[in-house]
């Protein structure tokens, strides 16, 4: 069985169409957990609707704790021996949990992501191709394809193994306010021997423009570089730091530092201050602008980009 994981806060005028999307699965043994957060727009209730009258999903109300504890909530309760995220704003094709369950036995399965815009356009993000690979340096070209299409940052698209996330004392931690996703992952990664890619995306993420991807955050690019330097911890101590993995690792690195040098609030001096700058000089043919943005940030040249207004 799959125990499907929703955390649910303040999304009334999309929490019906995503447990539509759900109870509609082709795939039919599944049980389906909401995590109330504290709703106060009416989702509590709609929820409680759903559990009345589909014997399939339960809920579990609690204060407002974040999004962190609640999937963490979630995880406590589930009975099934495989574990699937759904944001409670998203919703899922109707085969999507057929085609994870029909992947090759791994333990986690990645399939892709439609993400859908605002303005109505749409981005998809999905694996090359149907693949089942070792976790080991002979792939590190596979998994840095995965990591390119962002495919494991977010807990959506996956089906994890819940018996590696007990064993493991895997959680998300709730003391992040950016970045748990990918913690998280990372932490389920370190248990991973096999990995199965599914080429189709029949998860759809609704990316509004009041997302916090969209928003500047406080301390954002020491954020990020944090993170960055997780990754690369990561890969590091994986057998992984190849150069696939630093191609794109430093390609990352490069759009933090340009991100930090044009972000209104951010001192130039900091985003200068990260000691991995010296090392962009060999890959400054991954990330593209201009040249002489390069050259400045190569040899830490704050200065000059106060003519910018900062």
């Amino acid at each position: 069985m799959i125990s499907v994981v929703i955390p649910v806060y303040n999304v009334a005028p999309y929490i019906d169409e995503c447990l539509d999307s759900v109870v509609k699965q082709s795939y039919g043994n599944w049980e389906c957990i909401l995590v109330d957060d504290g709703s106060t727009d009416g989702s509590a209730e709609k929820c409680d609707d759903w559990a009345a009258r589909e014997p399939r999903v339960r809920v579990e109300h609690q204060s407002n704790k974040g999004v962190s504890a609640a999937r963490n909530r979630g995880i406590d309760l589930a009975q099934g021996e495989s574990l699937v995220f759904i944001d409670s704003d998203d919703r899922v094709g109707k085969t999507y949990l057929q085609e994870l369950v029909d992947a090759p036995k791994a333990d986690v399965v990645v399939s892709g992501v439609v993400q859908e815009l605002m303005d109505g356009t749409s981005q998809r993000l999905v694996p090359l191709c149907d693949k089942t690979f070792t976790f080991t340096a002979d792939c590190v070209v596979d998994y840095v394809e995965l990591n390119r299409r962002f495919l494991f940052y977010a807990p959506y698209s996956k089906l994890y193994n819940l018996s590696i996330v007990r064993k493991c004392d895997i959680h998300f931690p709730t003391e992040c306010s950016y970045g748990e996703d990918l913690l998280f992952n990372l932490d389920y990664q370190e248990h991973v021997r096999t990995i199965s890619q599914v080429a189709s995306a029949n998860y759809y993420y609704r990316r509004g423009n009041d997302t916090l991807s969209t928003r500047v955050r406080p301390n954002q690019v020491r954020q990020d570089y944090e993170q960055w330097r997780r990754l690369r911890d990561f890969h590091e101590r994986h057998g992984l730091w190849l150069k696939p993995a630093k191609e794109m690792l430093y390609e990352r690195l490069w759009g933090i530092v340009y991100d930090g040098i044009f972000s209104v609030g951010t001192s130039n001096k900091e985003v200068l201050s990260i000691p991995e700058i010296r090392e962009l000089r060999a890959y400054r043919h991954v990330f593209h602008c201009s040249e002489w943005i390069k050259w400045c940030i190569l040899y830490r040249l704050a200065f000059v980009f106060r003519k910018h207004g900062r």
